[in-house]
């Protein structure tokens, strides 16, 4: 994980936890990947509740993160961070957030979630950042925000993504 002195500047951006030892960073066990838990977040920030499932999207479900109580929904903005898992693995969800920011004028940045190349979207009108990945046999998609997160943060937040049980 980077530190404060060598991560990206942001005019906002809030510092992250190192996960804990005993999770490193992109380990990947068993043939099955189950619910994720983000280990690397804003300090203060936790798990606040979930997301059962989307309409149009009924194998993707989320969790949301934050520093305080949140009411869900809303599900994203500034103050939140959102994972949302397909499984099985499909790529529908993601297209579809990357098409709303690409229709919103939001531009593709080329980044590596452990090891797989792939594109964090950023919305400069409303500081949305969008990435997705494949955890086996799931798809990962972390939504946050400019206001909390710089680009290589949200990175290092998806890279933290544990399945506990898998």
């Amino acid at each position: 994980m980077t530190t404060p002195s060598t991560s990206p500047t942001s005019t906002a951006s809030a510092a992250t936890t190192a996960a804990p030892a005993s999770i490193a960073r992109c380990v990947r066990q068993g043939k099955s990947a189950l619910a994720g838990v983000v280990e690397t977040r804003p300090d203060g920030w936790s798990y606040r509740g979930g997301i059962t499932t989307l309409p149009d999207f009924p194998t993707t479900d989320g969790k949301v993160y934050s520093p305080s109580r949140v009411a869900i929904p809303p599900f994203e903005g500034p103050g939140r961070l959102a994972l949302y898992e397909t499984s099985p693995g499909s790529g529908a969800y993601l297209r579809s957030r990357t098409e709303l920011s690409r229709n919103h004028g939001g531009k593709p940045i080329a980044v590596a979630v452990c090891g797989e190349a792939t594109e964090v979207w950023r919305d400069d009108s409303t500081g949305e950042l969008v990435v997705g990945w494949t955890d086996r046999d799931k798809r990962d998609v972390l939504v946050g925000n400019t206001a909390d997160f710089t680009v290589q943060e949200l990175v290092d937040a998806a890279e933290s993504v544990y399945d506990c049980c898998g």
